[in-house]
This record gives structure tokens, sequence and C-alpha cells, in this order.
């Protein structure tokens, strides 16, 4: 998204780290509270952490739970996290 001008700076607030789907759906701190439950959701059947591919699959409900539960107040990853909204899943060739 930085590369691309969409975001000004390619470090999330958070902690600094480079911003990607990755960095989000992984690690994030800010978002602790909502991979949380994603995470609680996942390890009933599967190890944490699972690829994009098996979360946009096998649990794409929990998945969509956990990118539309994302405040975007505060969050210097908005225009990252509205990406992935928006994406369905795109990542997956």
């Amino acid at each position: 998204m930085y590369k691309y001008i969409i975001i000004e700076s390619s470090l999330c607030s958070s902690d600094e780290d480079e911003q990607s789907v990755d960095h989000i759906l992984y690690e994030c701190k800010l978002l602790e509270h909502e991979r949380d439950r994603l995470k609680s959701a996942v390890i009933r059947s599967e190890n944490w952490s699972v690829s994009k591919d098996k979360l946009s699959i096998k649990f794409y409900k929990n998945f969509k739970e956990f990118a539309n539960s994302i405040s975007l107040d505060g969050v210097r990853c908005v225009n990252m996290i509205r990406w992935i909204r928006n994406q369905k899943c795109k990542w997956i060739r």
C-alpha cells in the first residue's frame, strides 16, 4: 500500500513493523483482541497460525468476522484493513 502511495508510511503505529497483510493477521499488537477471537475458532481444529489460504477457505466466516470487527479509530493501518476487507480473499490464485 505504501509502495502505491495509498498510505503515508509503510510502518504500523503499533510496533513500527512493516504494514502487510501478514502483519495485520498474525502480528499487529493493536489487533490482539480481535485476533484472539479468530485464533479461538481456528485452534478448535488446527494449529495457529494457519495460512491465509486456509483462513479464507476453511475459516471464511471467522476471518470475515475478524476483518469486520477491527475498529478503524486510531489505527494507522486503516487503509490496509479496508483493503483486506474489500479483497474478498483475492490473494488466492
